[in-house]
């Protein structure tokens, strides 16, 4: 199962949840103020790769020394 990053339009928070790739957006509940008003976020991609490779999600380099 992937996960998904979800914003609550209810009470603004971000979150993060397991789900199967059947889940609806309109089905999730917001696990800070339970309610149904979570929009699916474009999540950001990252890579591991071999030497030098940058993790786009945090800029962070790896390797290379």
């Amino acid at each position: 199962m992937p996960f998904y990053e979800y914003q609550c339009e209810a009470c603004g928070k971000d979150f993060v949840l397991l789900q199967s790739m059947n889940a609806k957006a309109e089905d999730t509940v917001c696990p800070y103020c339970s309610e149904k008003k979570a929009k699916k976020l474009l999540s950001k991609f990252s890579s591991f790769g071999g030497e030098g490779s940058v993790c786009s999600t945090s800029g962070h380099s790896w390797g290379g020394g």
